[in-house]
């Protein structure tokens, strides 16, 4: 597989997935106990704005670009700013992936495991994180990785899935992933992003889900773009298994937030409902 994350890193789906990213570690850190974070995809960890792969697109232009020229609302876009906006300062164009937030934001006695399939981008990750302590690095499967460390000795975290769904065959491993992560561990909090675009591959993942047998599936949707756009990305979704506590209502003014800033037209639109409920 050829994707590299910095031709898009930044973009409007990136500001979303990491805003709930972010929303989801500070409920989990409402509590003193350790947790562990297992990102099965994490990327290469910091994303250099002005190289010549992220100019090529521009894509975060149109996403952490227009967030900066926003001043945030809710708790939840201050806390994904307040940990953004440092790689801004003194003219720096840097991104940080999901494994530096998750870094920012848990406790030192927090664990973090981070999967990565590319040998190269798992170098220079493990390059970024190298003083951190309680961080570990792997190159491999990220999938794979679900039996090796699931279910955690903390007993309390979060599963990262977050595939780049170059292939066909992703949504079907996204579902037997989860569905296996869940048998594993059936309380633990897991969160899969996926991208909406004008073909069926999102209707596809959330029908196999519905099917699944699984329960207590949350679906978080920002779009910023019509669904049948044909022009790449429309817009960016989340399945979160076992919320925290009223999630839900929680992302209602987030999400909206979110959509009045990267969509400065009205184009798209939000939506949040229970795709599989508790019963």
């Amino acid at each position: 597989m050829n994707y590299r994350h910095v031709f898009h890193a930044g973009n409007f789906a990136d500001v979303h997935k990491h805003v709930v990213l972010l929303a989801l570690l500070e409920r989990l850190t409402r509590k003193p106990k350790p947790l562990m974070y297992l990102d099965t995809h994490a990327g290469r960890g910091w994303y250099d704005l002005r190289s010549l792969e992220a100019l090529r697109s521009d894509e975060w232009y149109e996403g952490i670009g227009r967030l900066a020229e926003h001043t945030p609302q809710t708790d939840a876009v201050r806390r994904y700013w307040s940990l953004v906006a440092p790689s801004f300062a003194h003219g720096e164009l840097c991104y940080p992936g999901s494994p530096i937030l998750a870094i920012k934001q848990l406790r030192a006695a927090d664990r973090l495991v981070f999967v990565e399939k590319q040998l190269e981008e798992a170098y220079a990750l493990q390059q970024h994180v190298r003083r951190r302590r309680g961080v570990s690095v792997v190159h491999g499967d990220g999938y794979a990785a679900l039996k090796t460390f699931l279910p955690p000795r903390e007993h309390r975290g979060l599963v990262m899935i977050d595939p780049p769904y170059e292939s066909e065959r992703e949504v079907g491993d996204v579902l037997r992933a989860l569905t296996f992560g869940l048998r594993r561990w059936p309380t633990g909090l897991f969160a899969v992003w996926y991208p909406i675009k004008a073909n069926t591959q999102a209707a596809r993942l959330h029908s196999a889900l519905r099917d699944s047998g699984l329960r207590k599936l949350l679906l978080l949707e920002l779009s910023v773009r019509p669904a049948d756009s044909p022009i790449g990305l429309n817009g960016s979704g989340l399945v979160i298994a076992n919320p925290p506590w009223q999630l839900d209502a929680e992302m209602v003014p987030v999400h909206e937030e979110l959509h009045r800033a990267l969509s400065p037209e009205g184009k798209g639109g939000t939506r949040i409902e229970w795709l599989v409920g508790e019963d």
